[in-house]
């Protein structure tokens, strides 16, 4: 420890002293939309709820689902399978977002696990990729299924 501050160890030293080294992951939640699996970086990620009273409203486009009143904010819900032009089926969960401190919502088919990702893993989508919200691609730690990793900041710029 050092001297020069007494009985506390700085956070370098007690990274040394247990060999831990900064690592290039980062948290991901998964979900599942259309069958696909799809993570969201976590540092967007506020909530998820099971089920939420979504209210339309007109003259939007189709894949705004309406927006839902939470906690006294009015938070606009994307429902993410029409955005990519599939048809929902079944139950949603919402997950709420907040992106450049924008507070939106998108309805998924199931929300899936929370899992750490490297970066150097994460590779580039191929060059004919029709949907500009997908910035990469990766196997799920453990080999078991491939996921697109959304670019939360195309989500929010979707319809300029």
């Amino acid at each position: 420890m050092s001297e020069e501050n007494g009985l506390f160890a700085r956070n370098d030293e007690i990274n040394n002293a247990l060999n831990v080294h900064e690592t290039d992951e980062e948290k991901y939640l998964i979900f599942r939309s259309s069958g696909i699996l799809y993570a969201m970086s976590t540092d967007f990620v506020n909530e998820i709820f099971t089920s939420v009273d979504i209210t339309q409203v007109p003259m939007v486009p189709e894949y705004i689902a309406g927006v839902i009143n939470l906690r006294g904010a009015v938070v606009p819900i994307i429902d993410f399978r029409l955005l990519l032009g599939r048809i929902p089926e079944g139950e949603s969960n919402a997950i709420i977002l907040n992106i450049e401190d924008i507070i939106i919502g998108i309805l998924v088919d199931s929300v899936d696990q929370m899992v750490d990702i490297s970066k150097a893993a994460i590779l580039p989508v191929p060059s004919q990729n029709e949907h500009k919200l997908v910035s990469g691609m990766c196997t799920l730690p453990g080999g078991h299924g491939t996921i697109m990793v959304l670019d939360g900041k195309a989500l929010v710029h979707v319809h300029e």
